[in-house]
């Protein structure tokens, strides 16, 4: 017996309204202000581009949101989408490089730290790249450096501005040599 029904004989705590059960609310709707502490509707903040409505917090914002809040339409031809981290030096820590990398990807969906597109803003082209800080820290391995210089390279064959989000933790020691 808990001590609540010891010390309120006859009570019972009801988890139902009007003869149903209370729904639970969906997972990952609200979402809760770090600065504010007010309780966010998550599509509103999605809307809202992860600033708080309340008090215009700026919460992390992944990096392919970023590019398509930048890019006419929302879209753009990715550069270097193919290329993907290897684990050459067969690095391990407490934990070994390679399933670090696996899930770095399975929890982001993204193959790796830098996302680059070839696009058009207000009408004109434009090459840009964000790094994600949700994928390892945003840190730079051969991939990142490789699809940044594919990104350049396709800005100056374009004659266009290259922009880029940079968000990164710094350098990866797993791959320091390369």
């Amino acid at each position: 017996m808990s001590w609540l029904k010891k010390l309120m004989p006859g009570t019972g705590i009801r988890t139902e309204v009007g003869g149903e059960r209370k729904r639970s609310v969906p997972e990952g709707l609200w979402e809760k202000c770090e600065r504010c502490g007010a309780a966010l509707y998550r599509p509103e903040l999605e809307e809202n581009l992860e600033v708080c409505p309340k008090c215009a917090f700026h919460m992390p914002i992944r990096a392919r949101v970023r590019l398509a809040a930048l890019l006419d339409g929302g879209e753009g031809r990715e550069i270097g989408a193919e290329l993907g981290p290897t684990d050459v030096l067969k690095f391990k820590d407490q934990k070994k490089y390679s399933e670090r990398i696996k899930a770095a990807q399975k929890s982001t969906g993204e193959r790796d730290a830098l996302v680059a597109l070839e696009g058009r803003l207000m009408g004109r082209d434009l090459v840009a790249a964000a790094f994600d800080f949700a994928f390892m820290g945003g840190s730079m391995g051969s991939v990142v450096g490789e699809r940044f210089a594919l990104a350049a390279e396709r800005a100056l064959a374009l004659r266009c501005p290259f922009v880029c989000f940079s968000a990164s933790g710094g350098a990866r020691m797993q791959e320091s040599l390369f």
